[in-house]
């Protein structure tokens, strides 16, 4: 039986259980620092190996081995500078620095992204709000299938809509609880902070963030001033 669950909106500033910033920032930088340490680590471990005698008849391998996870460990950090982070002069970004963003998140998952965007520029919120929530609506989809990721303009507001379908297609509650904009008090913090900081991005800019779940897909819909 399909049930649509939309997720109600509190407000960022007066909501009594806001996290602090404090808080928000230390959940942050444990979610960065867990997603960039296994491409790390692989880069570590091989170069260790290729300095081993035992592994002299490996060397080609493992010479393409540190060089996918540098690779992939640079675009982590080009995508989370954007996601979360102000790391970057730029006040705008156009549509294809930021499908090419997206796309990479996708990159070595089984879902893949349907981009289809209307709009040619997105400033630093919306930006922020398109690659999250293109990446929460791919972890929705752990046994692959299609996120299609819409983005128009219409009466002076940004939309964004995220539709994720596939075979077992599941949000997690703690991303759930993100998304509604509640703080975390069951389940893993790291699975929660994505989707807290997507709801906080939407709601400071001034949006609105809905949630519809039903047995064959997740769509989650984001208005924002343009």
């Amino acid at each position: 039986m399909t049930q649509a669950v939309a997720l109600p909106m509190t407000d960022p500033l007066d909501a009594s259980d806001r996290v602090i910033p404090s808080q928000l920032a230390s959940h942050l930088a444990a979610k960065l620092c867990h997603d960039v340490a296994s491409p790390a680590g692989a880069m570590i471990n091989g170069l260790e190996m290729m300095r081993d005698p035992d592994h002299a008849d490996m060397r080609d391998e493992l010479s393409e081995m540190v060089e996918a996870s540098a690779r992939k460990l640079l675009s982590m950090v080009h995508f989370d500078r954007v996601a979360f982070g102000a790391a970057t002069s730029s006040e705008s970004f156009s549509a294809e620095e930021i499908e090419t963003l997206a796309q990479s998140a996708f990159v070595e998952i089984r879902p893949s992204l349907d981009w289809r965007c209307q709009v040619q520029r997105f400033n630093k919120p919306q930006a922020r709000a398109v690659l999250n929530l293109a990446q929460i609506a791919g972890g929705a989809l752990a046994t692959g299938g299609t996120v299609t990721l819409e983005a128009t303009a219409q009466d002076g507001r940004l939309r964004l809509k995220a539709n994720a379908t596939g075979p077992r297609v599941r949000m997690k509650n703690e991303v759930s609880t993100g998304l509604s904009g509640a703080t975390l008090t069951d389940g893993m913090a790291g699975q929660w902070i994505q989707s807290y900081w997507l709801h906080t991005t939407v709601a400071e800019a001034g949006g609105t963030l809905a949630v519809d779940m039903a047995e064959d897909h997740v769509e989650i819909s984001i208005l924002m001033p343009l």
